[in-house]
């Protein structure tokens, strides 16, 4: 999976950007058929940090937000609700394929 980590307005600490690569690739065990995925943290207002996950799937795309006081409570927020998409996304794919004709007899 190819994810690219951009900051705005500030630098991101190399911590930060390796603590978003292990939670997006534990990501990827809720949706296997991940191809890319996008992260921007922005810090534009004084108070306020911004975390965006677009995450592109087969078919589709999973774009997750947050605003918080935080950084790290930003991109913890917005991977969750990701990952609620993601399980949302998964469950409905699953649901859509056909019954096994074992089941039928």
């Amino acid at each position: 999976m190819d994810i690219n980590i951009s900051a705005r307005h500030f630098n991101a600490s190399a911590g930060l950007q390796d603590r978003i690569q292990e939670e997006m690739d534990k990501l990827a065990r809720f949706y296997p058929n991940i191809t890319s995925a996008s992260v921007i943290l922005d810090h534009e207002v004084e108070h306020l940090r911004h975390c965006e996950i677009s995450i592109n799937i087969t078919g589709s795309v999973v774009v997750a937000s947050a605003d918080e006081e935080n950084m790290g409570k930003a991109v913890d927020v917005a991977l969750e609700r990701a990952k609620i998409q993601l399980k949302k996304a998964n469950d409905k794919q699953n649901d859509h394929r056909a019954q096994p004709l074992s089941d039928l007899a």
